[in-house]
C-alpha cells in the first residue's frame, strides 16, 4: 500500500473501517455497561426510598444510540427518567427558546424540590442536582467491586452534574485502561402533545415523548435561573438518521477530522445538527445514496457557513443558537480550519488521490 496512493473514494473506505467498531467488542462493551448501570441504579434505589419511587428506567441517547459512534463503544449517555408523585406541566421560557420551566401542583408535590415564584411551585434545577449529587456520593463507595463476567470494575463519580449529567466513570480491576464512561442525566418525559407551540412545531416526531433535562442557559451573559431545563428529543431525532447509512458514516468522517485537528469543543451534537439540518431543508437535492465522501464535502461547507454566521439551528428548535456554548475566538478559529478541511478534501476529490499527507491532514490516519 506505501507504494501506490489510494483514491478518494479508497481513502474514505480505509478511514471508515479505521475508526469503525468491532461488533464482538461493542457487544462486550454493552453487556458490561448494562450489568454497571443495574448495579448503580439498584444501590441508589435501596438508599433512596423516593428515588426508587421516582425512577421510571433508563433511556440511551447520545452517539451511541444513533449508532454514530467512532473507534470505542465506551460512552454511554443515560436519560434518568424521573416521575414525581405531583402533575408536573412545561412551561416555555420566552427569551430562551429551547428551555422549559417545569411546573408542580397537586396534594403530593415534593416540597424539598421546590422553588416558589409569583406565588407558583416550580421544580428547582439546583435541588433535584443535590438530591441526585448527594445520593450518588452516598453510595459510590460499595460500588468498587462490579462483576462482569471476566471483568471486574470499580466506579468512580467524576463530574458532579453542574452542566447536565452526573458522570460517572467504571475502571477495569487490573486493566486501568479500560474504562467506561456514563452520563446519567435526569430527565422528564412528556407525550408528544406536551410540545408548547412556543417551541415551534417538531418535525417527524411519529408521536414520541421528548424530555426536560436540567441545564442552564447557554447564551452568553443570560443570568443563571433555577428553573431552566432543557428539551431534547432523542428518538425525533433519531428518526432524522434512520436508513441513511452514507450519511451517518460522513457523520462519523466529520468527527474524525474533528478529533484529528484537535476540534475538542466542537461537541459531537454540534456536527450531529448540521447533517439533521441539512436533512430536513432540502432531503431532495440530497441524494443520501451519494458517497460518504461526497456528502462530507458539503457538508463541511455548511459547518463553515454556519460558523462564519455564529449560528447553528437546534433542530428540535431553530431560533436557538447550538454555538451559543462557543465563544467567538473558538469559532472564527473553527472556521478557519473547516474552510482548510474543505479546500483539501476538494482538491483530493478532484485529483480522485488521497496521500498519506492528506490522510494524516484531514483524519489524522496513515496508511
Amino acid at each position: 500500500m506505501a507504494n501506490k496512493f489510494l483514491s478518494f473514494g479508497e481513502g474514505i473506505e480505509f478511514v471508515l473501517k479505521a475508526i469503525s467498531i468491532d461488533s464482538e467488542q461493542r457487544q462486550i462493551y454493552h453487556e458490561d455497561a448494562q450489568i454497571i448501570e443495574n448495579e448503580f441504579i439498584n444501590a441508589i434505589s435501596k438508599h433512596d426510598k423516593t428515588f426508587r419511587k421516582a425512577f421510571k428506567g433508563l433511556a440511551l441517547t447520545g452517539s451511541t444510540l444513533d449508532k454514530i459512534k467512532i473507534e470505542l463503544p465506551d460512552e454511554f449517555t443515560m436519560l434518568t427518567k424521573t416521575e414525581l408523585p405531583c402533575i408536573v406541566e412545561p412551561v416555555v421560557f420566552e427569551k430562551h427558546p429551547s428551555f422549559v420551566a417545569l411546573c408542580l401542583s397537586g396534594p403530593d408535590v415534593p416540597e424539598n424540590l421546590v422553588e416558589l415564584h409569583n406565588g407558583e411551585k416550580f421544580l428547582s434545577r439546583l435541588k433535584l442536582h443535590n438530591w441526585y449529587c448527594e445520593n450518588i456520593k452516598d453510595v459510590i463507595p460499595e460500588l468498587d467491586n462490579i462483576q462482569c463476567g471476566k471483568n471486574a470494575y470499580k466506579l468512580e463519580y467524576t463530574g458532579h452534574g453542574y452542566a447536565v449529567a452526573h458522570t460517572l466513570v467504571a475502571t477495569c480491576i487490573g486493566n486501568s485502561k479500560r474504562q467506561i464512561y456514563f452520563d446519567f442525566v435526569p430527565a422528564f418525559e412528556f407525550d408528544a402533545s406536551a410540545w408548547h407551540n412556543g417551541m415551534k412545531k417538531a418535525r417527524n416526531n411519529n408521536n414520541g415523548s421528548w424530555f426536560a433535562v436540567p441545564r442552564k442557559f447557554t447564551k452568553p451573559g443570560a443570568a443563571d435561573d433555577p428553573l431552566s431545563f432543557m428539551v431534547c428529543a432523542p428518538y425525533w431525532e433519531r428518526m432524522v438518521l434512520q436508513d441513511k447509512q452514507n450519511l451517518k458514516d460522513s457523520l462519523r468522517l466529520m468527527k474524525a477530522m474533528r478529533n484529528a485537528n484537535g476540534m475538542d469543543r466542537l461537541i459531537s451534537y454540534m456536527i450531529k445538527s448540521i447533517f439533521m439540518n441539512r436533512v430536513n431543508t432540502d432531503d431532495e437535492m440530497y441524494n443520501w445514496n451519494k458517497s460518504p465522501g461526497n456528502i462530507l464535502i458539503s457538508v463541511t461547507k455548511s459547518m463553515q457557513k454556519c460558523l462564519t454566521r455564529g449560528f447553528l439551528p437546534f433542530y428540535l428548535v431553530p431560533d436557538y443558537n447550538v454555538f451559543d456554548t462557543l465563544c467567538e475566538s473558538e469559532q472564527d478559529n473553527y472556521k478557519r480550519m473547516f474552510g482548510r478541511l474543505r479546500r483539501r478534501l476538494q482538491k483530493c476529490h478532484k485529483k480522485d488521490c488521497l496521500s498519506p499527507k492528506d490522510m494524516e491532514f484531514l483524519f489524522g490516519r496513515s496508511y
